[in-house]
């Protein structure tokens, strides 16, 4: 009987065993060069240490955490310049990274410390601008996770042509003391390109590409090492390994598995779980402005910023189209926003439909939308005419930024995804997948909704961001006056309809006053009256 017993448990073992090889993929190839399953580093022909660091154990995982900003590891053999391949490598931070505020000073003794090297084929891994390749998380909310088979920086690469192979991805955080197992594929003949974390997929190439990328060669040698991070187990594959694998390799390898942050991840990056957007106007709603965007006199209520390719009403409703031109530093100027031709005030509702018509371009919702100072810069200060991006994040307006359409050339664009972007300061509040590329000619409904702190973004009735603003986190106080603009980034082609905005005023004004007109020079600033 307990001979039986145990060949039953036997049988169920192996039963087990072969679901989860069948469930997971578990059939992966053996690696055929491999780092940091040990620690040991007399083979300097092969590893090399250079400077202080420890072996450290976290949740069962050994790892290597190189203790100065001078330390580096050099694997000394790679196969990146192989056709095809993956490499596989743990990863854990001993700090939550997320973005943070930047001032020149904080670079006085480390230049490059808003990166954080995974792998690098430069002597100082770093230094991302001497290496023709690099996986690095950088301090930005976007990119903030990049794959670069090239020289220099993200955008000298995004405005230059012929574009660089490039996987990037938006607002990636560490939590502290979590192993993350990343993962990237390359097949240079396909010239396809894949970024993994915990076995979901996060990022690919530029799917509109109209050229093939441009690679520079990678250095013999590759390169890591920071003090923040912790490395461990890397593995190159000399095939590509498709997303049953890399998933089924996480699985067996991986020491604790963390059920709530896989279902984080597959969320944010592959679309799951996502909730109904469910919220009702009441009568407590004031409607502020309703254009159907299909009579010529809707314009009358609109600004247009930029040089657009043309602006014109429909009998569809307002499309827009913006210069159809790969992306590079030549044609930034052919972008554009239109403005309401007034500020709101209070909790904000507003509501539009939107048909994209061509692949590749971006489109944004910019909220609350004032100076600095709350005043409403569009009736203060001069017109601008720029449609560069610039005034969103780098100049003195403060805005909610919602890019609700993103297919560009610098960012993820396999599936539809959302960013929430509080501005000037690049403060990330949000960011979301859908499970499906942008379908086009289709006519899709955004929802912005915000009440107090509260912001919510629904596309289609699929809440993407369900979020709060903090006035304390030292980003600006929460914004509740301001304009509302779509913008169109280049190559975007779209048309929109059913602009609906609402407001619940907080202040009740009783009457407005009209003091001594100010005296302005012809740039439009007031003169110094003492």
């Amino acid at each position: 009987m307990k001979r039986q017993l145990i060949v039953s448990i036997k049988a169920v073992a192996a039963l087990f065993f072969i679901s989860f090889s069948t469930v997971f993929g578990q059939s992966v190839p053996e690696p055929t060069i491999r780092y940091l399953n040990e620690f040991t580093f007399g083979d300097t022909a092969r590893l090399k240490l250079t400077g202080p660091a420890r072996v450290i154990n976290v949740e069962g995982r050994r790892g290597l955490n190189t203790t100065s900003i001078h330390s580096v590891l050099t694997l000394k053999a790679h196969n990146m310049n192989q056709k095809r391949g993956t490499v596989s490598m743990w990863v854990m931070s001993l700090e939550e990274l997320g973005t943070s505020g930047l001032k020149p000073t904080m670079a006085k003794s480390n230049p490059y410390w808003q990166m954080y090297p995974l792998l690098s084929d430069s002597p100082d891994p770093q230094d991302v601008v001497r290496a023709n390749f690099k996986l690095v998380w950088m301090n930005a909310w976007h990119p903030n996770l990049i794959a670069l088979f090239g020289k220099d920086k993200l955008y000298e690469n995004a405005f230059d042509l012929p574009h660089k192979a490039l996987v990037e991805v938006s607002h990636f955080a560490f939590k502290k003391h979590k192993w993350y197992n990343f993962s990237l594929t390359w097949d240079y003949d396909k010239d396809e390109y894949r970024l993994y974390v915990n076995g979901i997929s996060i990022g690919k190439e530029d799917q509109f590409k109209r050229q093939k990328f441009h690679r520079d060669s990678i250095n013999t040698s590759l390169y890591l090492g920071n003090p923040t991070l912790c490395y461990s187990d890397i593995k190159f594959y000399s095939t590509s390994l498709n997303e049953k694998e890399v998933y089924g390799l996480f699985r067996k390898e991986v020491t604790r598995f963390d059920g709530p942050l896989e279902e984080e991840l597959r969320h944010t990056y592959a679309g799951k779980n996502s909730k109904p957007f469910q919220w009702k106007l009441d009568a407590s709603w004031k409607p502020k402005l309703s254009l159907s965007l299909t009579k010529p006199a809707d314009l009358d209520s609109l600004h247009v910023q930029g040089k657009p390719v043309q602006v014109a009403i429909t009998k569809e409703g307002l499309l827009i189209e913006t210069v159809d031109r790969e992306m590079n530093a030549a044609v930034l100027d052919s972008q554009m926003y239109v403005w309401t031709k007034k500020p709101f005030e209070g909790n904000l509702y507003v509501e539009y439909e939107y048909k994209t018509l061509r692949s590749g371009g971006l489109s944004l919702l910019l909220t609350q939308a004032s100076g600095m100072n709350r005043e409403d810069f569009m009736t203060d200060y001069p017109l601008r005419t720029s449609g560069r991006m610039t005034m969103i994040y780098g100049e003195d307006v403060r805005s909610y930024h919602w890019e609700y359409y993103r297919e560009m050339a610098d960012m993820r664009n396999d599936l539809d995804n959302s960013a929430l972007i509080k501005q000037p300061w690049n403060y990330p509040l949000a960011f979301a997948t859908r499970n499906a590329p942008v379908a086009k000619n289709t006519w899709h409904k955004l929802q912005f909704l915000q009440i107090g702190n509260k912001l919510v973004g629904a596309i289609d009735g699929i809440i993407l961001f369900d979020c709060t603003d903090d006035s304390f986190t030292n980003n600006g106080p929460v914004l509740d006056f301001g304009r509302i603009a779509i913008r169109c980034m280049l190559r975007s082609k779209m048309v929109f309809r059913n602009l609906n905005v609402y407001t619940k005023e907080r202040i009740q004004t009783e009457r407005l006053l009209e003091g001594e007109r100010i005296r302005k020079t012809k740039d439009g600033v007031r003169f110094n009256l003492n």
